[in-house]
């Protein structure tokens, strides 16, 4: 019997490095859920017959063949781990973040892959990546390749104690539940106190205990839906940004993921994806989830 689409999570591969691992880490995600894997493997080929490109027809047959290469090589490694999970392959002739962004409408998630850290981080990243989290119809999760893998940390979410992280929030207490792991909420109080228009709680003064008392009220409903989540709350002095990426500075625990909200406002590659979101996954050394509302 073959599964609900929505049931399957789609991870984007190209045949690099970056792009493996992403597949390996959406098939962990995918067993752990009981639900399937699809493998897309998105293509562009450039005009060929045309008397003013070099390219032959042969180059276009190349491509084709290369890319349904990959797709069989990664569902062969990952049915060496996950024999009895359904992968599904995919080839499409089209610009990968369309064809991503097209194909998260059927999804539970969406996973990518980034060339984690470089100077050229942003550039090597915006071009897919950016553009899934800021325009997919399901979660995204981006992951880096060169760093460990992390299975036994926390599950790290930034809240800011407005509706619009609520979905992030939603999304890392289910993974916590499937994955038997801690969770670790975080808000920056400092940002909050001077973005004096922002949509969320405005903190006045600089008491940490207003902070945690706006945390606490945002948490109380999710508290008792999932009582059997551990929770560690980490009120932040300082930009979003910085309570996520360095919390490693404040726990002897690495997180194994980090769950991010996004404003969710469409337009070009990154640029309304959220200074926060956008920062995170472009700097961190785990695999980050953005969720954005609704979803």
């Amino acid at each position: 019997m073959s599964k609900d689409p929505a049931s399957f999570i789609v991870a984007g591969i190209d045949g690099s490095a970056a792009a493996d691992a992403a597949a390996h880490w959406a098939a962990d995600e995918a067993h752990l859920r009981n639900a399937g894997l699809h493998l897309l493997f998105a293509y562009q080929i450039p005009v060929v017959g045309h008397p003013e490109y070099e390219y032959p027809p042969e180059f276009a047959d190349a491509i084709r063949a290369a890319g349904q290469a990959t797709l069989d090589r990664v569902a062969a490694e990952i049915a060496d781990t996950y024999p009895d999970l359904d992968v599904k392959k995919t080839k499409k002739e089209a610009d990968a973040r369309l064809a991503l962004v097209d194909e998260s409408k059927n999804a539970s998630m969406t996973v990518v892959g980034t060339r984690g850290k470089s100077r050229l981080a942003e550039v090597l990243l915006g071009s897919v990546a950016l553009h899934l989290a800021a325009h997919s119809h399901s979660p995204v999760a981006v992951v880096p390749h060169s760093t460990p893998q992390f299975t036994q940390g926390p599950i790290l979410v930034g809240a800011d104690g407005s509706p619009n992280s609520d979905a992030a929030l939603g999304f890392a207490f289910d993974e916590a539940v499937l994955r038997g792991a801690e969770l670790v909420v975080t808000l920056a109080w400092h940002e909050l106190t001077y973005h004096r228009l922002a949509r969320r709680p405005v903190i006045h003064g600089t008491a940490a205990e207003e902070a945690e008392a706006v945390l606490d009220h945002q948490l109380a409903a999710w508290c008792e839906k999932y009582p059997e989540v551990s929770i560690r709350k980490v009120i932040h002095r300082g930009s979003p940004t910085e309570g996520l990426l360095r919390h490693k500075d404040q726990s002897t625990d690495d997180p194994r993921l980090v769950v991010v909200g996004s404003r969710g406002r469409g337009g070009l590659s990154g640029l309304f994806l959220g200074s926060t979101s956008h920062a995170v996954i472009i700097h961190s050394r785990c695999p980050v989830i953005v969720v954005r509302p609704g979803q």
